[in-house]
């Protein structure tokens, strides 16, 4: 069976994931300390908006909680810009990419997650699913008891008749009359 917002839910985290690779190279960028461009910067604050609304609607869209471990939006918080990265020494840029990175494993996560109920559902027929969804209807349980209690009623009156009787016709036979010649 095909879910397509499942496709769409791993479309969107598969297209999440790899601009969350991209922040990664702004932060290794950084460690260059190279006063960033007018351009650069507008380009880094533009990613990091999009990353943030697309983190919630993800969360939100897969009703997914934010795990203790997740530091996505930690890392978006702690990139105030571009400036401030390479004003970051060292030290505060490893934390900095080590919480990038408990992110990163938080987010292959939930894809494997989604990946796996993409199969599940891929080995569930159509038909079967809606021959389960019909049956656990309460409606048609009751219509099923109800052919079968009639089908028994039907069994039980047909028995009753007995087979002598379906074969021989009911009541007395008619008397024939003979009819007068010549008329």
């Amino acid at each position: 069976m095909r879910d397509r917002r499942l496709e769409r839910q791993v479309e969107a985290l598969d297209d999440f994931i790899e601009r969350w690779q991209k922040l990664r190279g702004i932060f290794q960028s950084a460690q260059q300390r190279l006063p960033p461009t007018e351009a650069q910067e507008a380009e880094f604050l533009l990613l990091k908006g999009e990353l943030a609304q697309d983190y919630e609607s993800l969360l939100t869209e897969t009703a997914t909680e934010r795990e203790p471990g997740d530091q996505t939006t930690e890392v978006l918080a702690a990139a105030a810009s571009l400036q401030r990265l390479n004003q970051l020494d060292d030290a505060e840029l490893r934390v900095l990419e080590a919480a990038w990175h408990r992110s990163y494993l938080h987010l292959q996560g939930l894809l494997g997650r989604l990946k796996a109920r993409k199969l599940q559902l891929a080995s569930v027929s159509v038909v079967g699913y809606y021959i389960g969804r019909v049956l656990r209807n309460p409606v048609v349980i009751l219509l099923m008891l109800g052919a079968m209690v009639a089908a028994a009623l039907w069994l039980m009156n047909f028995t009753q008749t007995g087979a002598d009787r379906l074969i021989e016709p009911r009541g007395p036979r008619p008397i024939q009359t003979e009819k007068a010649p010549g008329l």
